[in-house]
């Protein structure tokens, strides 16, 4: 059986989705009204390939923009967006523990066990990663790559609230004080601060002509785009969406051979510890 049937039904999986890609309609008409450029990314990019629509498992959809498109984005997308629909970012929400950018659903709520004490919205959602020119020297790129993700663990850590309130078992109690203790030295920094050194590092390499784009801040975020111009139009469930000019040297850089499906085990999502799909009661 497949694994993501352990966490959703038939019913739910569909209506997620279904929501996910409305998010993803909105995006583009964001994007379209304020002359943005984005591309779909990640696993969405495979749905598009593989089946012209979402993986039949996947559970939210991912999409990454330039960085100046990314910016202007998160500048004035809020200003337009219905009222049912929020960006949450790092830029303008104290609490988010990600180092980008989601834009959710009112209504709804998706939340994963890792962020259960965080006091965030959690509207279902779609993934925005801005994407940057990286090095096509493999040396330089490490090094930038380990300055990224030095700066987004201490964001991550710092944001986080890892302490599990129902361990009253003495091992349990020394988790939570060493998980505390690690997330309050990483408060040395403030949030201000760590976006900064991110952003600082991500884009560091933007003024240099080189071939290669990388989200740096994705969860898989030394996937590399070796030609990403010009983007191309394809269709995902019914709607025409952007892709990079050769998405498929990518997707064989980032799954090797695309074309099988992977074991059962590894076909789910994310896991969902809150699930409310908008329609009045808990999923």
């Amino acid at each position: 059986m497949d694994k993501w049937k352990e966490y959703y039904s038939d019913t739910q999986i569909k209506k997620l989705q279904a929501i996910a890609l409305e998010n993803l309609r909105i995006f583009i008409e964001a994007c379209e009204t304020l002359r943005l450029t984005y591309f779909v990314y990640g696993g969405t990019l495979l749905g598009v390939e593989k089946y012209n629509k979402m993986i039949p498992w996947d559970d939210d959809i991912d999409v990454a923009m330039p960085r100046d498109s990314y910016m202007k984005f998160v500048k004035y997308a809020p200003k337009i967006l219905p009222k049912e629909y929020y960006i949450q970012s790092p830029y303008n929400n104290k609490n988010c523990p990600y180092p980008y950018v989601k834009l959710r659903k009112r209504g709804t709520k998706y939340v994963e066990y890792i962020n259960r004490n965080l006091n965030i919205e959690t509207g279902i959602y779609i993934d925005i990663y801005p994407i940057d020119r990286i090095p096509d020297n493999e040396h330089l790129r490490r090094k930038q790559f380990k300055k990224v993700r030095k700066w987004i663990l201490i964001y991550v850590y710092r944001q986080s609230r890892l302490f599990d309130k129902d361990e009253h078992s003495l091992i349990g109690h020394l988790k939570n004080l060493i998980k505390w203790g690690i997330c309050n030295t990483c408060k040395v920094f403030s949030q201000k601060y760590c976006i900064k050194k991110i952003d600082q590092y991500m884009t560091m390499y933007n003024d240099t002509k080189t071939q290669r784009y990388a989200a740096l801040n994705s969860p898989n975020y030394n996937n590399i785009y070796l030609k990403l111009y010009p983007l191309k139009k394809a269709m995902f469930n019914g709607i025409e969406v952007n892709i990079p000019g050769d998405h498929k040297t990518h997707l064989k850089m980032r799954y090797g051979d695309y074309s099988k499906l992977p074991p059962e085990e590894e076909r789910y999502g994310h896991v969902p510890y809150i699930l409310d799909l908008g329609d009045s009661k808990k999923e």
